[in-house]
């Protein structure tokens, strides 16, 4: 018997160790390990302002674009159309001064503008700036050159039309509810002596008789010609100080001359009457931009400043 404890003792000192061993493992889970730290990526940007012509300070962006977008539209339109003309004047502001690095002026030069000091914007406009920050407009992942206008003829004119360069995504499409806008029909009357003087030459009665318009797709003047002269349709609207290039003369009576006109602006790009009738049917902001300017994406401008590095 004391030879069997002898053996027993033995065998319960070798197996102890493997227990302890057994254990080890789990012990060591719950230990500190020795890792490299974990690398988050993010994305670092400088603020973006605006240096407006006429200002001595720079505006910040967002606060910038609540200037444009009181400037640019009636007070009375609708939250979705805000959105959608917040989107397309931040594209325009940060293109047009490379992010924040050239002037811009405060009118339709560029886009106009209400500085800080002198607007009251409704809470809708400053709710769509806010609902919008950052966003842009973007075609394979550069900005676009969101152009806008107030009122169209029924149609957009394309950029092609407008200046003989195509863009993807400034082409003719349709906008139906302009009708609702002011600006949709105007007139203005010439006396013989004004317009005249308009051209830098007398008109004689053959001139008005072989006056011909030649519109183009968007049924706005492309040409306008006479005898021995010849004009583009963004020509006789400067000449003329007209609104729109979509305009017929009657010149029936040669001593009073009325040009009547349909839209107000270039028509290029997005219709901000017809942006609101769109938005009067419910359609949302995205729906809006796509309509006007069909194969951009909205994304947020941080992806594509120069000054926004990974840290």
């Amino acid at each position: 018997m004391r030879y069997l404890a002898i053996v027993i003792a033995c065998l319960f000192l070798f197996l102890l160790p493997l227990q302890i061993i057994k254990k080890l493992p789990q012990q060591e889970q719950t230990s500190p390990q020795l890792e490299e730290p974990a690398t988050e990526t993010a994305l670092a940007c400088e603020p973006i302002f605006i240096n407006v012509e006429g200002l001595a300070e720079p505006v910040p962006l967002e606060q910038y674009i609540i200037g444009v977008v009181q400037a640019e539209m009636p007070s009375t339109f609708l939250l979705e159309a805000f959105k959608a003309q917040a989107i397309a004047a931040r594209t325009f502001a940060i293109k047009t001064t490379n992010f924040g690095t050239k002037a811009i002026k405060p009118t339709t030069a560029h886009q106009a503008f209400i500085s800080q000091s002198e607007r009251e914007p409704t809470p809708e406009i400053v709710q769509a700036v806010k609902a919008t920050e950052s966003q842009i407009l973007t075609y394979k992942n550069e900005l676009i050159t969101a152009m806008f206008f107030s009122t169209s003829n029924g149609m957009t004119e394309s950029a092609e039309g407008y200046s003989g360069n195509e863009i993807p995504y400034l082409i003719t499409t349709a906008s139906i509810g302009d009708t609702i806008s002011p600006k949709f029909n105007q007139s203005k009357t010439f006396t013989q002596t004004e317009w005249n003087k308009a051209f830098g030459f007398t008109w004689t009665a053959d001139h008005f008789k072989m006056l011909t318009l030649q519109p183009n797709e968007s049924q706005r003047i492309e040409k306008m010609s006479t005898t021995k002269h010849e004009w583009t349709g963004r020509e006789i609207r400067d000449i003329l100080g007209l609104p729109s290039t979509d305009f017929e003369i009657d010149a029936s009576n040669p001593n009073l001359i009325t040009v009547s006109t349909k839209g107000y602006g270039h028509g290029v790009g997005m219709s901000q009457y017809g942006a609101n009738a769109m938005a009067q049917e419910e359609k949302k902001a995205e729906e809006i931009l796509n309509h006007y300017y069909p194969k951009t994406e909205i994304k947020n401008f941080q992806s594509l400043h120069p000054g926004c590095l990974k840290s």
